[in-house]
């Protein structure tokens, strides 16, 4: 299952391989305009400093809501409050639609809003899906330290500990095996 918010919140990468080496991916040239085609939302023009400080505040204020989330509290009021204030960026509403061959329907939803906020309001959007419609205990961050990677762990007993077993995690075991080995030797 994929979520436009996870994605968003993974815009602060951290090298998983332990180098210390970290980006902010939404000041890097393309990265936001690919993260909203891949998304199917409008890119607007490109985003300014205003822009991009407001959605690095949207990250953060999401991100401090996924840390209380994973240690089982309540996030702080301040935190719900600002994503309700994202939220009311794009107000939409549902708008049936008959399919290209006019024999069926769909129902598409619609904004009056435009631009940035509309794009605001979208990942504001995701992200109260995701703690609405969805059993909070399967959002995680990967236990590599060095990744911090938000994910949704999609496990039968939600047993998952990190964003990539194949990555995240045969590098916390390798690691975990030669602190073993020193302690043996």
């Amino acid at each position: 299952m994929e979520w436009l918010c996870i994605d968003f919140l993974n815009s602060d990468w951290r090298d998983w391989r332990g180098s210390g080496k970290r980006e902010n991916r939404l000041n890097k040239k393309g990265w936001l305009d690919s993260l909203l085609q891949q998304w199917n939302l409008p890119v607007p023009a490109p985003a300014d400093e205003k822009v991009r400080l407001s959605l690095l505040q949207l990250r953060e204020q999401m991100r401090r809501m996924v840390m209380a989330v994973v240690r089982g509290e309540a996030a702080q009021p301040e935190d719900v409050d600002a994503l309700n204030r994202a939220l009311v960026l794009a107000p939409s509403y549902m708008l049936v639609t008959a399919e290209s061959d006019g024999l069926g329907y769909q129902l598409e939803q619609v904004s009056p809003a435009q631009g940035w906020e509309l794009i605001h309001g979208r990942i504001a959007e995701s992200f109260a899906q995701l703690l609405t419609s969805q059993d909070v205990r399967r959002i995680k961050i990967c236990d590599n330290d060095d990744c911090q990677w938000v994910f949704f762990d999609e496990s039968r007993n939600r047993v998952r500990r990190w964003c990539d077993d194949k990555m995240c995690g045969n590098l916390m075991k390798v690691r975990r095996f030669r602190e073993r080995q020193k302690e043996k030797g």
